[in-house]
């Protein structure tokens, strides 16, 4: 059984709940606020007789049983004052959708209706959806055939994606849990695929534990990776949206983002074992590196489930102009900074020397994630005025400078607040700062340090969090925790920087060069598009890639009609 069949059945099990909101208000609402829906054919408009709501629960039926698609179908007298987009993508955000469901929403007073579709529904790009829209969903709607535009747009969809099966090959896909079957407990994973590996290979748990080990070493790895960086992407949305909207507003998706993060530090732990030696039996080594790639899978699908509802939550089509204005006001004052905070790198250089090299490339790297993000809003007020055939690029645009901003912004703050210390000092202050220094370092080169790197400075933080607590009850504990969490951490930022210097060679940059256009790539702002299967006809991306957003790996890069959803 798929996810989205497993939805739909959950869905259809409150139809009784759908069919008495329709009789109970269709007499008296002239108007129906977003709502969370109940089943995947509602209709408090009372739209549809009794023969029709089959035909389009059969048609619901038939996507998610062909092409693991939840179809969602929604029929109001009227959007209650909003605009179709805001309606609908408030309905989503309420019903907590996942990144295969679809929506129609209909209002027959006002015969309007919005189709809003994941990035990630195949065929489904933001052309695609246009043409459906113009070609099956406003004709009908326009006449009021109000069951015909369902069962037209159903088909239509179903359509996109046979045509989109018959023609995807050599694409490359994140690992990522495909669907968790929770009447028999058992899970299915998805296989990264490299370029030259086109087929997808689907394991249950049992069958991955029997892949060899020289497979799931570094398959663990991969998952790690691209989990943790994931999370911290996520992170640094979540953030911006809670200064926009509040904790309150913001918590179901900061609780997401914890829950991953505790998931991943448990991760990281097996690693660690792993790697250190301790686990010498193969069968055990096996167990902890199905172990490592499930609970990173879970975490990273638990963060994908919420992206629609996040997504709908920030609405960066709202009000885009307010949203540059703001952002070049940000970047002016980063920009002032600069001077600054280079004078505060010669002395720290001048003092410290080889003991701040975490930082030597800060402020030059912060020039340029300033200057691309003065590059993507000019473009993306030129997108505005484009209008409809510009939103990607708007919401590309935004996202794209957010995350520059961002990452600008670390890269001073590591600067301005390092308080370096030799590697010979183990006092407990020095080794917070240290690894802090790593984590900085990591943080802000996300984008190509690998997993050896990650998972030394996750065991460092959890070893300086164990010396801190152990100060004062058991000081010779805490010396001994402050001591490892030391050495793992100039471990992970040797890693780090090895990764750095590995990739930056790979691109073949002559020598004396800046960064210049690989530097969002090398924090992490930028995504490789095709890693999410993510080809949006006329969408948006620098060079095949997009900004990286809230969310899962398999979600990253997200760019579609209805803000990013």
């Amino acid at each position: 059984m798929s996810s989205a069949s497993a939805r739909r059945l959950l869905a259809l099990a409150s139809v009784p709940v759908a069919l008495f909101l329709g009789s109970s208000t269709a007499g008296s609402a002239h108007a129906q606020p977003p709502l969370h829906l109940p089943a995947q054919v509602v209709d408090p408009a009372n739209a549809l007789n009794a023969a029709q709501s089959a035909e389009i629960e059969q048609s619901v039926t038939e996507l998610a049983d062909d092409h693991e698609i939840a179809y969602w179908v929604v029929y109001v007298k009227n959007f209650d004052g909003l605009s179709p987009e805001e309606w609908t993508s408030r309905t989503v955000a309420q019903s907590d959708f996942g990144t295969r469901d679809v929506i129609l929403a209909i209002a027959t007073d006002t015969r309007t209706a919005y189709l809003q579709a994941p990035f990630d529904v195949d065929g489904l790009t933001d052309s695609e959806i246009a043409a459906i829209t113009a070609d099956d969903l406003d004709p009908a709607v326009t006449e009021g055939r109000f069951a015909d535009a369902a069962l037209s747009v159903g088909s239509a969809l179903g359509s996109a994606a046979d045509d989109d099966s018959a023609s995807r090959v050599g694409l490359i896909a994140t690992v990522a849990v495909v669907g968790v079957l929770a009447p028999v407990g058992v899970a299915l994973y998805v296989r990264k695929r490299r370029a030259d590996e086109p087929d997808e290979e689907a394991f249950t748990i049992d069958e991955l534990g029997r892949q060899p080990l020289s497979e799931l070493d570094p398959w663990s790895r991969e998952v790690l990776t691209g989990t943790d960086r994931a999370i911290a992407t996520s992170a640094d949305e979540l953030s911006l949206a809670v200064d926009e909207l509040g904790p309150d507003v913001a918590q179901p998706f900061t609780d997401a983002v914890l829950d991953a993060r505790a998931a991943l530090a448990d991760a990281f732990t097996l690693r660690q074992r792993i790697d250190d030696g301790l686990v010498p039996d193969p069968e055990e080594q096996r167990s902890l590196l199905v172990r490592i790639i499930t609970t990173c899978s879970d975490a990273d699908a638990s963060l994908d489930q919420q992206v629609a509802g996040f997504d709908a939550l920030r609405n960066l089509l709202s009000d885009p102009a307010t949203r540059f204005d703001a952002l070049d006001a940000r970047g002016a004052e980063l920009t002032a900074r600069l001077p600054v905070t280079q004078s505060r790198l010669d002395e720290l250089t001048a003092e410290h020397g080889a003991d701040v090299i975490s930082i030597t490339e800060n402020v030059a790297l912060a020039a340029e994630q300033l200057q691309f993000a003065e590059d993507v809003l000019e473009q993306g007020r030129e997108a505005a005025a484009a209008g409809a055939t510009g939103r990607g690029s708007v919401v590309g645009s935004i996202r794209s400078a957010e995350g520059a901003l961002d990452q600008a912004a670390k890269l001073l703050d590591a600067v301005d607040g390092s308080d370096p210390s030799s590697t010979d000092d183990i006092d407990l202050p020095a080794v917070i700062d240290r690894v802090q220094a790593a984590s900085d370092y990591v943080e802000t080169r996300r984008g190509v340090v690998g997993s050896v790197a990650r998972t030394r400075l996750s065991e460092a933080r959890r070893l300086a969090d164990t010396a801190a607590d152990l100060a004062e009850s058991d000081p010779a504990a805490s010396a001994e925790a402050a001591l490892r969490a030391s050495i793992l951490a100039d471990q992970a930022l040797t890693a780090a920087r090895a990764d750095v210097a590995d990739w930056f060679d790979s691109q073949r940059v002559p020598s004396g060069d800046s960064y210049g256009d690989l530097a969002p790539v090398l924090t992490g702002i930028l995504v490789d598009t095709v890693l999410n299967d993510d080809v949006h006809d006329g969408g948006y991306s620098h060079d095949g890639r997009s900004p990286a957003s809230y969310g899962g790996s398999s979600s990253s890069g997200r760019i579609g009609v209805g803000g990013r959803i």
